[in-house]
């Protein structure tokens, strides 16, 4: 075999294993975030519990049940709590990343008391729903928009408003851009597209630019669009009341975020926490988090209404 043939095969060789290692790494990143071992109930109540000042109590809070079978072919359920004063005002409240209904019960007198129903789905791959990965919004987005659907029609006169918080921020600013049925939406430490959460988590946009084409490729395999993770482009074509809260300290989905989203929609309400760690500002300032919220809701009632009458 002449040199020259020894040291082609030599490269393409050592180019393989490039290609193969590169393929690796994404795998690797993409699997630990859309593919995590699922945190069960108990963990989730435990966690709560003792992160977040989860009150037991609240899971005896009576509850109607709903299960239905995604359009993606998985079972999903959710839990649909009825205000105790009959009202035609639903709000949906989206869980984080690798988290549950479970998660957001903490949220759950609060919008009673401003006299909703409050509907709270499980993601795919989270709590008592199924799905093989966590898709960042991609196809979360399509299942909530389908609960709406299923909602609409057993209460024809129903009204609809969205609180996310993290991962279900972003989701339900993805689910405000495609469904005019929402009136208003409050995002509570989302990520403005998948490329600012991978940055922050790879600590290096450099890293990011080089592992996109793996990474992409990657989620494919799991059953995710990149491009379609993405909340920034969503809230520029909001024009429905929004209401923007994060920690300038977060570490999880960096403060950036919250920047991106306001320069998208300049005319949203903000509420920014100075030192919170991430999803935690209700356990650190519960009556200003509280008086925020109800703040901007009624805003939101008052300016619908004002468009209705219009």
């Amino acid at each position: 075999m002449a040199p020259a043939e020894i040291i082609g095969i030599i490269a393409g060789s050592f180019l393989g294993i490039q290609v193969l290692s590169y393929l690796g790494m994404t795998f690797m990143v993409v699997r630990k975030l859309m593919h995590p071992k699922k945190r069960t109930t108990e963990f989730l109540i435990e966690y709560e519990t003792r992160e977040k000042k989860f009150d037991k109590s609240w899971l005896d809070i009576p509850f109607r049940a709903m299960q239905r079978q995604s359009r993606f072919g998985y079972p999903l359920y959710a839990r649909l709590y009825m205000n105790q004063t009959p009202a035609d005002k639903f709000i949906l409240l989206l869980h984080g990343h690798n988290s549950s209904s479970i998660g957001q019960l903490k949220y759950l007198s609060l919008f009673r008391d401003l006299g909703y129903n409050v509907f709270i789905p499980d993601h795919r791959r989270s709590g008592d729903s199924g799905g093989r990965s966590i898709t960042f919004g991609s196809r979360e987005k399509y299942d909530v928009i389908d609960w709406i659907d299923i909602l609409q029609k057993e209460y024809p006169s129903a009204t609809f408003a969205l609180f996310g918080e993290s991962m279900g921020a972003a989701t339900a600013i993805m689910v405000a851009g495609l469904d005019k049925r929402i009136r208003f939406l409050i995002e509570y430490c989302g990520f403005a597209n998948f490329q600012t959460l991978a940055t922050a988590y790879m600590k290096s946009k450099g890293l990011y630019t080089v592992l996109k084409p793996g990474l992409s490729l990657a989620a494919l395999f799991y059953g995710s669009r990149l491009k379609e993770t993405d909340a920034l482009s969503a809230m520029k074509n909001l024009a429905i009341p929004v209401l923007i809260m994060h920690s300038k300290t977060d570490k999880v989905v960096d403060v950036s975020n919250a920047y991106a989203l306001m320069k998208a929609k300049p005319d949203a309400k903000v509420k920014l926490f100075e030192d919170s760690v991430h999803a935690r500002s209700l356990v650190k300032y519960p009556e200003e988090f509280r008086a925020a919220v109800t703040e901007f809701v009624k805003y939101a009632e008052s300016e619908n209404n004002r468009n209705v009458r219009r």
